[in-house]
């Protein structure tokens, strides 16, 4: 997998489905991610789990 570190992603409907796998796998490969979704409460605990497993959210 191509590492993404010093990357930023900005990845859209991040709060469940395709989008949440999107960001956990840019995360996995070094980028910092920014989670976007209308369902706030769910683009949190993206963010959270992110933190949890290394990354950056």
């Amino acid at each position: 997998m191509t590492t993404l570190n010093g990357k930023t992603a900005v990845v859209t409907g991040a709060a469940s489905g395709i989008g949440k796998e999107i960001a956990f796998t840019l995360s996995k490969a070094g980028a910092a991610v920014a989670i976007a979704d209308l369902n706030l409460a769910g683009a949190q605990a993206v963010a959270d789990e992110i933190k949890q497993a290394g990354g950056k959210a």
